[in-house]
This record gives C-alpha cells, sequence and structure tokens, in this order.
C-alpha cells in the first residue's frame, strides 16, 4: 500500500487550513524594502535557500489556502526574525533556488507556475556580505511552465537549467537563458518528491518519488539508469553525500542509506518517530534529517559511531525538537567550516536557528550593548565576579521540555493510508 501525492495532498491541506497567515502587503522590486514587523504571525516556511554566498537567504511560503496568493521573502542569516518580501506567487509556493552567484532566483508553486527573479546588473555579493537587488531587478513568470504542482526544484551548479518534477511524476528541464523546457522525462505516474545532483563531474540525477522508489538518470543528457526499491511507502527525500552514495527518508520513519545504482539494496541507518521528510547536506559534509512532526536529527557520519551508539534503531542523541512542524532545512557557512549554521523552517513558527552546538539560539535583533564601567571596589572584594554569573544565569533560556510522539495515537494532522489508485 503506497502513500501517494494523493496523501501528501491532504496532508498539506490539513496543515495549511490550520494556519491564519496575516498576509503580508504586496510589494515588489524596489518597493520591496519595507519589512514585515515581528509582531504578526509568522508565515508558513515551505523552503529556503542561501542567496550565492552571501549573508541572505530566501524563504518560500504559503498561506492558508493553497490556491492564495504566496510570497517569497528575503532575511539575513543572523536575523531570520526579520522577513521582508521580494515578490508574489498565485498561489502557495513550495521550492526556492538561487544561483550559485546570486543573481537569480527561482521558484515554483501549487499550480506549477515557475517564477524567476533576475537582479539585474546588481553587483555580485562578496561571500558573507548581505545581497540586495538592483534597480533593473524583475520578476518573470511562467505560467503552469511544470503543468501542475511541483514539489522539487533544484538549479545546475552551472546555474544554466532548472531541473523541476511534479505530482504526475513528469520531470523538466529549464533552460534558462533561452526560457523554455528542452527536456522532459516520465517517471511511472507516482509524485515527485525530491531531486538531487552528484557533485562528480559526470553527473547523476537522482530523483525520489511517491512509491518507494529512488529514479537514476545521466546529466545533462537525461538518460534512465534504472532505480532502487527503498520503501514500500513514499520517499520524501533524497542526497548524495558522496559520488555514488545516497541517503533518502520516508514515510515508515526510516532513514536509508543507498549506493546509486541500479537495483541496489537500500539499508536503513536510523529510524526516527514520524515522516523524515528533509534532508540537509553541509559543505562540510555533516547530515541534517528532520521529519515533518517537528524534530531535527544529526546522524553521525561513518566511522565515528562508538560501539555503544544506539543509530542503528534511532537517528543518534544529537536530536532537538521544534515547537512545530519542519518543511524545510539550510546549512549556512560564513567561511567557518561549512557547517556552521542551519536554518529550520517550520509551519507555525517561522525560521529557527540551530548554533554549532546543535541548540535553538535565538537572533540578535538589537545592537550589542557597550560593557558597563568596572566597579573597582566590587573587583576588590569579588562581588562584580558573583553579579557577572547571576546575570549570565538570567539570560540563559530554561529548556524546552521535547515531547515524544505517542505512537499508539492517531495523528489527527495526518490523513488515513490511501490505496493507489490503478
Amino acid at each position: 500500500m503506497y502513500r501517494t501525492a494523493i496523501a501528501f495532498f491532504v496532508t498539506c491541506t490539513l496543515f495549511a487550513n490550520a494556519l491564519d497567515v496575516t498576509s503580508a502587503q504586496e510589494e515588489s522590486g524596489a518597493e520591496a524594502e519595507k519589512e514585515v514587523t515581528t509582531g504578526v504571525q509568522s508565515p508558513w516556511v515551505t523552503d529556503l535557500a542561501q542567496i550565492g554566498n552571501s549573508s541572505t537567504c530566501v524563504a518560500s511560503t504559503g498561506d492558508g489556502l493553497l490556491l492564495r496568493e504566496a510570497t517569497v521573502y528575503r532575511f539575513e542569516a543572523s536575523n531570520p526574525g526579520e522577513m521582508t518580501p521580494i515578490y508574489k506567487h498565485p498561489a502557495a509556493v513550495w521550492q526556492v533556488v538561487s544561483s550559485s552567484d546570486g543573481r537569480k532566483i527561482a521558484s515554483v508553486d501549487y499550480r506549477g507556475n515557475l517564477g524567476i527573479y533576475d537582479t539585474g546588473n546588481q553587483p555580485i555579493a562578496s561571500a558573507g556580505d548581505p545581497w540586495k537587488a538592483g534597480p533593473e531587478a524583475k520578476l518573470t513568470t511562467h505560467e503552469k511552465a511544470f503543468e501542475r504542482w511541483c514539489q522539487a526544484l533544484l538549479m545546475t551548479p552551472d546555474d544554466k537549467f532548472l531541473i523541476a518534477g511534479n505530482e504526475a511524476g513528469k520531470l523538466f528541464v529549464w533552460d534558462i537563458a533561452a526560457g523554455k523546457i528542452t527536456k522532459t522525462a516520465e517517471l511511472d505516474g507516482h509524485a515527485v518528491t525530491g531531486l538531487t545532483l552528484s557533485p562528480e563531474v559526470e553527473s547523476q540525477l537522482a530523483v525520489s518519488d511517491g512509491a518507494g522508489h529512488v529514479h537514476l538518470f545521466s546529466w545533462p543528457a537525461m538518460e534512465p539508469q534504472g532505480k532502487v526499491k527503498v520503501s514500500d511507502e513514499t520517499v520524501w527525500c533524497v542526497a548524495y553525500t558522496a559520488p555514488g552514495k545516497l541517503i533518502a527518508g520516508s514515510s515508515d520513519r526510516n532513514l536509508y542509506q543507498i549506493e546509486a545504482k541500479a537495483d541496489s539494496k537500500a539499508e536503513s541507518v536510523g529510524k526516527g518517530s514520524d515522516w523524515i521528510t528533509q534532508i540537509a547536506i553541509s559543505p562540510a559534509g555533516r547530515v541534517a534529517a528532520a521529519e515533518v512532526g517537528g524534530k531535527v536529527h544529526f546522524p553521525k557520519p561513518a566511522g565515528e559511531t562508538s560501539k555503544n551508539d544506539t543509530t542503528a534503531d534511532t537517528l543518534g542523541d544529537d536530536s532537538m525538537k521544534a515547537k512545530s512542524g519542519i518543511w524545510a532545512l539550510q546549512w549556512i557557512s560564513l567561511g567557518q567550516g561549512g557547517d556552521d549554521q542551519l536554518l529550520v523552517g517550520t509551519r507555525k513558527n517561522g525560521i529557527l536557528t540551530a548554533g554549532r552546538s546543535w541548540k535553538w539560539t535565538e537572533p540578535a535583533t538589537q545592537a550589542k550593548p557597550k560593557p558597563p564601567v568596572k566597579d573597582t571596589a566590587k573587583e576588590a572584594d569579588g562581588t562584580a565576579a558573583q553579579e557577572d554569573k547571576k546575570e549570565e544565569e538570567a539570560k540563559t533560556p530554561p529548556k524546552e521540555e521535547t515531547e515524544e510522539p505517542d505512537t499508539n495515537k492517531e495523528d489527527a494532522g495526518k490523513p488515513a493510508k490511501t490505496e493507489k489508485k490503478e
């Protein structure tokens, strides 16, 4: 029995109807400089991307209704609470990507529309510096470019092509310069849920689907190379950990390791408590895997596990629980090692930030206060040290209690299993 795109549609509808998002004022281009205040409820964040190597990121969002107008925002990685609208889509936006030079942003929505935002002649932002659109920036919308709802999109490393997959199991290659589709491929009629390109020069494209498979294609030829049966349930996400090596997350709660060749055997490397729907690999190779229910895991790479490690049954001890469902993961590196910061897009709580210690951190929203004038009298008798200690303890946020899901209890946010209709 498969959880196909129908099941995911129902799930998304249930999640979306639970939201009460305040619509941002319609702004685009140069008029999009008005920042969204933090006093309104955070939008449903569906995807995240870093704009080139800058310190600025983009977030795609959905509204309470999937066919309602939705916004793509920009924000600084150091302060994700302040989001500025860039442009809008006529429906919920599901994926957003950026070119490596930061000059183009592309996004897809629930209707299959493709939006490409060109920053014009704006100079490329230096690594770690803020990004800003130029006065000639403009959005081009290609209506129904991918025919139907599209929840998988990537931009090739050379910034020349977009690869997308829709709910009908169809793959598209979009030539950005030509502004049209140049290649297509059909899967087995099951929704495309994830896309990833291998890091090799002669690349390989891996595609996950709603029937529990990972399909393999050569890139750029787009010639089929077979498929791997991973699970009897939906495989939501797939990523390369190295050339020829894949990991994938499934509705059966397992994180799988797969050799990227036809008919290879998928092996579970850990089991979570809910559907594993997001995977992100940092530039340094650190893996983050997230459950739709709101938990993030940091499974240890091969060779780092100990005899007492329980990764065969769970996803390790470095797990964190968000306040609401997780829909997006994005590693941010500002030249300090490759896996310095993880941004987490949630359904109700906006964008959360995990620091290198793998604990939720509060983004700085105010300037750092000046150091106080030293009291030499207090220093002499040790009073200052005691007061400093008390002040630091007061700043430390209380530890948040996490709640383990009850696997025997029906989750009201999920649909019942549905059989695939032939």
